[in-house]
C-alpha cells in the first residue's frame, strides 16, 4: 500500500468519491450536521439517515428527502420489510437527484429489527433477495444500488449474503463485521471482512471503530477494503473525515476546544433554522459531544442540557470560550 491508494477514488458503477465517507446516524447525522460536516469536507460522500420505504413514499412533509445542496454528493439509506411502496419511495429519491441508494440490511436496533427490516434481513434470505431484486428492477441502473451488512443476524452468514447480493446487481459492499447480538461492542470479524473483500469485484466498505486514520491503515492492511465508514466518530466532531484524510496525506491537523465551540454555537443554529423551536431541545442530546475536552466538561454538560431556550445555551457556549481562551492565553476572534 502506498500513499497513493489513500488519494484514490472508488467507484460505485458511475459514481466516484473518495476513500473516507460519512455513515447514517439516526438523530445525529441529519441536513444541519451534514451542512456543517461540508464545511471541513467538500468532496466525501454522505448519507442520510436510515428511512423506510413507507415513509419515504408517505411522507407528506417529504423532509426524508429534503437536503441543501452543499450536502452533496449524497447517497439515500433505505430500510425495507416488503415491497410495498418500494417503486414510489425508489422515484421519489431519485427525482431529488440523490447520487446511490443503499439498502440497510444491518441495522442492530431492537425496534428495527422487530419490524423484519435492517439486520433482520440477513435472517430472512428469501425476503432479502426480493428485496435486492425489487431495488434493483426500480432503480434501473439510473443511480447506484449499494447494501450495508453485518457479520450476520444471529448466526454469521456474511459472505454468502455479499455473494448473493453482487449476484443480485449491487455495485458496493459496506460491511459492519459483528452479528445483531453483538451490537457495537465485540470484537470485529476483520477476517471475516477479508474473505468477503476477496469474494467481490465490487467495492467494499468497512465500518465499525474507524476513528483515526491510524486505525484506517490498519484495518485496510488486515482486510484489503476500498473504503472507510466513518459513524459515531463524527458525533460532535464534524472534522472527523477531514482529519482522516490530512493524515492520510501526511498532513497534521487538530481542532482545539474553542473551535469545537464555535461549531456547536453553529450547529444550534443550523437545528432551529432547519426545525423550528424544537431543533432547540433536538439539539440537547448532541452539545455535550462538542465540550467533552473543556476542563471539569461534567458539570458544564449537566447545565447546557438543563437550559430551557437557544439565547440561554449560547450564552453558556459563549462563557465557555471566554474560560477556555483565558486559560490558554488565547484571544477571542469570531
Amino acid at each position: 500500500m502506498t500513499n497513493k491508494f489513500w488519494q484514490e477514488q472508488i467507484k460505485f458503477g458511475t459514481l466516484s468519491v473518495p476513500r473516507f465517507m460519512a455513515a447514517p446516524l439516526d438523530g445525529i447525522t441529519d441536513s444541519p450536521f451534514r451542512q456543517l460536516l461540508r464545511e471541513f469536507s467538500s468532496t466525501e460522500l454522505l448519507m442520510t439517515e436510515m428511512r423506510h420505504v413507507s415513509q419515504v413514499a408517505n411522507e407528506a412533509s417529504q423532509r426524508a428527502v429534503k437536503y441543501s445542496e452543499i450536502e452533496q454528493p449524497l447517497a439515500f439509506q433505505f430500510s425495507a420489510n416488503t415491497d410495498k411502496f418500494l417503486n414510489e419511495a425508489v422515484e421519489k429519491v431519485i427525482a431529488n437527484k440523490f447520487v446511490m441508494i443503499n439498502l440497510n440490511s444491518g441495522c442492530p436496533a431492537k425496534v428495527v429489527i422487530r419490524s423484519g427490516s435492517g439486520s433482520a434481513l440477513m435472517g430472512n434470505i428469501p425476503l432479502l433477495t426480493q428485496l435486492l431484486k425489487d431495488f434493483y428492477k426500480a432503480i434501473n441502473g439510473r443511480i447506484p444500488f449499494t447494501l450495508k451488512i453485518r457479520a450476520g443476524f444471529k448466526e454469521k452468514n456474511a459472505l454468502d449474503v455479499a455473494k448473493l447480493a453482487q449476484d443480485c446487481g449491487v455495485e458496493g459492499l459496506i460491511i459492519h463485521p459483528r452479528t445483531q447480538p453483538e451490537g457495537f461492542a465485540s470484537r470485529l470479524d476483520y477476517d471475516l471482512a477479508a474473505k468477503v473483500k476477496a469474494s467481490m469485484s465490487v467495492p467494499v466498505i468497512f465500518s465499525g471503530n474507524i476513528n483515526s486514520f491510524e486505525n484506517a491503515k490498519r484495518v485496510h492492511e488486515m482486510t484489503g477494503v476500498d473504503g472507510f465508514m466513518i459513524g459515531r466518530a463524527l458525533w460532535g466532531a464534524p472534522w472527523k473525515i477531514r482529519e482522516m484524510v490530512e493524515n492520510s496525506q501526511g498532513n497534521s491537523f487538530e481542532v482545539d476546544t474553542i473551535t469545537a465551540i464555535k461549531c456547536a454555537k453553529k450547529h444550534l443554529n443550523a437545528n432551529i433554522e432547519y426545525y423550528g423551536e424544537r431543533g432547540f431541545s433536538a439539539f440537547k442530546k448532541q452539545v455535550p459531544q462538542y465540550i467533552r475536552n473543556v476542563p471539569d466538561a461534567a458539570t458544564y454538560r449537566f447545565k447546557l442540557v438543563r437550559t430551557q431556550s437557544k439565547d440561554e445555551m449560547e450564552n453558556l457556549l459563549n462563557q465557555l470560550i471566554e474560560i477556555v481562551s483565558a486559560a490558554n492565553n488565547v484571544t477571542i476572534s469570531d
